[in-house]
C-alpha cells in the first residue's frame, strides 16, 4: 500500500523459517513474569463474646457535650402547650409572607429597569434590521 507503485510480499520459504514476532515477545513476558505466594483467607467473626457490653469506638458511648447539653435541657423543661405552637406557626407563616413580599419586590423592579432599557434603545438602530421575507 502506499504511493509506490512496488508491492513486496515474503514468499513461503520466508514465512516458514521466521518466526512470528508474537512468538518472541512471549518469551520475553514469560521470563519477566513473577510468581506470587497463594491466596490466604480468613474469617472475622461479627460477634464477640469476650465483651459484649462495650462499644468498639469511645464516640460511641457518650454523645458531644452540647449535644448532652440539650438532652438535659428537653428532658428539664416542660413540653410546649397547642397555643405555643400555634404561635410559632403564625409567626413562621407571617416571615414566609414578608419573604415572599420581598421577592415580588425585586422582580418588580428588575423588569421595570428592563423595560426601561428596553424604551431607551433608539428607533434608527430598529430600523436599520434588514427583515427577512
Amino acid at each position: 500500500m502506499g504511493c509506490s507503485g512496488s508491492k513486496t510480499s515474503a514468499t513461503e520459504e520466508d514465512t516458514k523459517s521466521q518466526k512470528p514476532a508474537s512468538a518472541k515477545s512471549n518469551k520475553t513476558k514469560m521470563a519477566g513474569h513473577k510468581e506470587y505466594p497463594a491466596s490466604e483467607a480468613f474469617t472475622i467473626p461479627l460477634e464477640s463474646d469476650d465483651n459484649p457490653e462495650l462499644p468498639l469506638n469511645e464516640t460511641l458511648r457518650q454523645p458531644p457535650k452540647r449535644i448532652q447539653q440539650m438532652m438535659q435541657e428537653a428532658a428539664s423543661s416542660e413540653p410546649p402547650t397547642l397555643e405555643e405552637l400555634e404561635d410559632k406557626q403564625l409567626k413562621a407563616e407571617q416571615r414566609r409572607q414578608e419573604l415572599m413580599q420581598q421577592k415580588l419586590e425585586i422582580i418588580q423592579k428588575n423588569t421595570q429597569m428592563l423595560m426601561r432599557s428596553h424604551e431607551d434603545i433608539p428607533a434608527e438602530c430598529e430600523e436599520e434590521t434588514p427583515e427577512k421575507d
